[in-house]
């Protein structure tokens, strides 16, 4: 029974670690963020508002662009983020759970023409995230309103 049991763990941690990889399709295409898929474990400022298990306010924010992406990506280096890619206007972080290593991407976008932060927070694998992202948009949102 034991050793059934170590086969499924480690079969486990096997799967997550082979579908742990970067989806295709994230940064910014034509002013757009990817959006979510159908399953719940995504959370997008960009998604339809009338799409309660995705949408979520953007934030807008009053100062400098550039200002507002250094809070953003400090705060998100202070959290235990991997910083993936950034350029002005746009950042995307990594954010690996502890105990399974299932690994979520954050980006966010903010438009040179717009004093909003777009967020896009999504899990990898899986269906449900129990609330993680939205979660952790909430969060984020918190910090950044002026």
């Amino acid at each position: 029974m034991i050793v059934l049991i170590v086969v499924l763990l480690a079969g486990f941690f096997v799967y997550v670690k082979m579908n742990n990889q970067m989806p295709e399709g994230l940064g910014v295409t034509d002013g757009q963020l990817k959006p979510c898929s159908s399953a719940p474990n995504c959370v997008s400022t960009q998604a339809d508002q009338t799409d309660d298990v995705h949408y979520a306010d953007p934030v807008v924010y009053s100062g400098g662009r550039q200002d507002m992406q250094l809070r953003i990506e400090a705060y998100m280096l202070r959290q235990g983020a991997k910083l993936v890619d950034n350029s002005l206007g746009y950042a995307h972080f990594e954010v690996e759970s502890d105990i399974v290593g299932y690994i979520d991407d954050i980006e966010f976008y903010l438009p040179e023409s717009d004093s909003v932060v777009h967020i896009r927070s999504s899990s990898r694998i899986g269906y449900s995230d129990f609330g993680v992202n939205r979660d952790r948009v909430r969060q984020i949102q918190n910090l950044l309103v002026d």
